[in-house]
């Protein structure tokens, strides 16, 4: 999900934690000897080893895979009807309601019996091979758990605010593999497994009342939209995915400079010509009350920043936006700067300390959706044609901003529609 790592290890955590919930975790050994065949005291280490741990790993894989469809396919759909659904306050803030029950529960505060019921059905047959083990699986994710099942809503619930299918489904991802993750390593290793459980059963209602925490903090970023704060806040801590992701693709010298040190490069961010899409062109406020649409805008190259008042990378990018609204508005340049959680009044407040010498604008939740934003601050290049060439996560530099903008500024707008189709 494009940058936001707090919530992708916030879903892996859930992911663990469902794994060590009270009616998971003692059942371990059991599932393992039933989807592989072969018998506890086998996995134990009495008998042959190699086609135990052969068994184990095949049909441990399968049987996770069938559970990752399931969960990943809820969570693609989630995000996918979230991003239509909650750019509604009130359906956001019912939903993060839903989840802080969701947490209540795990922690035993409410006791809503619909949750305490256990829907998977298995046949008293053994699975047979890795087919069977993915049946299997998919049949225990389609069930849910009593414990399991909270947290997964939560994790849906999530998924659902998360900016459309694709980050749902990355989020789900997650979420299976942090169950299943411990689940593999559990059979390869079962008699540590089984030493690990006698000390740790002890602790099995700690784990629910984490969980439940969790849930609740959870449901509290949803219903008040701070997602997006949250992910800012971290983003300045932890490692950007998608620039891991891109840690291969050719470094860009900065602009005016082709011969700069390859420390000095930029790593490209380019979106292929091919796949290039037309920028939504969604309805927008400047502080003065002025209506603007990205249409009034064809023709010249746009730098669309979204951004907030409270977001501190937000902050340290506006000097070099400053500079490149100066220095390159006479080439067809313009910087256009959308927030979507502060009010005209705030903003015009904010740039008594800190200038912007670029159009601001102020937009619903829904600008935000239709861009799938989940991390501040968040730019789109947008060539003259009106398509997106580059989305660029988190705090750049400008020289960053120019290796991209440049060859964007040399197009002539016929040439920039026809890479864009």
């Amino acid at each position: 999900m494009e940058g936001s790592n707090i919530t992708i290890l916030i879903a892996f955590a859930a992911g663990l934690l469902s794994f060590l919930t009270p009616c998971v975790l003692p059942l371990v050994p059991g599932y393992i000897s039933l989807i592989s065949g072969v018998s506890v005291e086998h996995l134990k280490g009495e008998g042959s080893r190699s086609a135990a741990r052969r068994a184990v790993i095949i049909n441990s894989l399968a049987f996770n895979a069938g559970v990752s469809l399931i969960f990943v396919l809820l969570g693609a759909t989630a995000g996918w009807v979230g991003n239509v659904l909650f750019s509604t306050p009130w359906v956001r803030i019912a939903g993060g309601l839903v989840i802080i029950l969701f947490g209540l529960q795990m922690m035993g505060v409410l006791k809503v019996g619909a949750l305490y019921r256990d829907t998977r059905k298995f046949s008293e047959d053994k699975p047979k091979g890795p087919f069977g083990a993915a049946l299997l699986g998919v049949a225990f994710a389609a069930g849910w758990t009593p414990c399991i099942g909270p947290i997964l809503g939560g994790i849906i619930g999530l998924a659902a605010t998360s900016g459309g299918w694709k980050s749902g489904l990355v989020l789900s991802a997650f979420y299976a593999a942090g169950l299943a993750i411990p689940f593999l390593l559990t059979g390869l290793a079962l008699n540590q497994f089984l030493g690990f459980y006698s000390q740790f059963r002890r602790h099995l209602h700690k784990v629910e009342v984490v969980s439940g925490v969790l849930l609740i903090v959870i449901g509290l970023m949803v219903a008040s939209n701070s997602l997006t704060w949250v992910a800012s806040v971290a983003s300045r801590y932890l490692p950007n995915a998608e620039e891991l992701v891109r840690q291969d693709e050719p470094a860009v010298p900065p602009a005016g400079n082709p011969t700069a040190p390859a420390a000095a490069q930029v790593p490209a961010t380019n979106t292929l010509h091919g796949s290039a899409e037309p920028a939504p062109d969604v309805e927008l406020k400047t502080t003065e009350g002025k209506p603007l649409r990205l249409a009034d805008l064809r023709g010249r190259v746009v730098l669309l920043n979204f951004w907030a008042t409270w977001c501190v990378p937000c902050r340290s990018e506006i000097p070099s936006l400053n500079a490149m609204e100066r220095d390159l508005s006479g080439r067809g340049f313009t910087v256009l700067g959308v927030t979507t959680s502060d009010s005209a009044e705030l903003v015009r407040e904010y740039q008594q300390d800190v200038r912007q010498d670029y159009t601001v604008a102020v937009g619903g939740d829904e600008v935000a959706s239709k861009y799938s934003v989940g991390v501040l601050p968040t730019t789109f290049i947008i060539d003259r044609a009106g398509r997106i060439r580059h989305r660029v996560i988190g705090e750049k530099s400008r020289a960053h901003f120019e290796a991209l903008v440049n060859p964007l500024l040399d197009e002539q707008p016929e040439a920039a529609a026809l890479k864009g189709e």
